[in-house]
């Protein structure tokens, strides 16, 4: 199993979004076995997938619960998931004051019992730094930073990209793949933050463009956008965003 972390210390930039069509696209399109980790207590995974918050990766993290108990289907065949809500802002505070565990691992070591059973994990990280998320980039084989063409949003990568160093003294295996251009539209500010953000760190060739309207109601019906809009300029990105992640250029 391969595992993805999406991150950003900014919010907005399209994390949630990226995670959930990627899975789709992933499963479909591949007909892999696909894991979702929503690490976000805004649970916006979770929503979208039908999932129930109150078996959640909170109970992993606290002990509470084995993975293999918490891993629930979905409405696609191909993807599960462990689902998030309110829970995970108490269990990154319960965590952090056991000085009893190993901390940053524990996510790790539940994945790797259920790594056979699936070809790709995705986890959506929050836009901050927490137990969780420690966990999930100490868990994680590669690491994406989403951002959006705009001063604040490429700041949050240099912020991301510093914290992903520190992190390898727990994961000296993780790999940064590189930061990934959502919302891009084909203007000269877009192309300048192209060329500000390739000078400072790898960043994937392919660009998303942001098509709101769809994917506003896309989201609405409980739909991925491949479902809902396969030719849209998002669905046709993301289709050559992920050839080239799993591709491992």
């Amino acid at each position: 199993m391969k595992t993805f972390s999406f991150i950003n210390k900014k919010g907005g930039v399209g994390k949630t979004t990226i995670t959930v069509n990627m899975a789709y696209a992933i499963a479909e399109s591949c007909d892999l076995r696909v894991l979702v980790i929503d690490n976000d207590d805004q649970g916006n995974d979770s929503q979208f997938f039908d999932a129930d918050p109150e078996k959640s990766l909170a109970d992993i993290l606290l002990g509470k619960a084995e993975i293999q108990d918490v891993i629930q289907p979905t409405r696609y065949s191909n993807i599960d998931i462990v689902a998030s809500g309110a829970a995970l802002l108490d269990a990154n505070v319960a965590v952090i004051k056991d000085e009893e565990i190993v901390q940053q691992t524990i996510l790790k070591e539940s994945l790797e019992k259920v790594a056979a059973n699936y070809d790709v994990c995705l986890i959506d990280n929050p836009p901050t730094i927490n137990a969780s998320v420690i966990n999930a980039l100490v868990a994680s084989d590669e690491v994406i930073i989403v951002t959006t063409p705009d001063i604040y949003g490429i700041r949050g990568v240099a912020q991301m990209a510093d914290y992903i160093e520190a992190i390898k003294e727990y994961n000296p295996a993780l790999r940064f793949r590189g930061c990934l251009l959502n919302k891009f539209s084909s203007t000269p500010h877009g192309f300048r933050c192209i060329e500000l953000l390739g000078s400072q760190f790898p960043l994937f060739r392919t660009r998303i463009r942001y098509t709101k309207d769809k994917l506003e109601a896309s989201a609405e019906e409980k739909k991925s956008i491949f479902e809902y809009s396969p030719n849209c300029g998002f669905a046709r990105d993301l289709v050559q965003f992920f050839k080239e992640l799993l591709a491992g250029e």
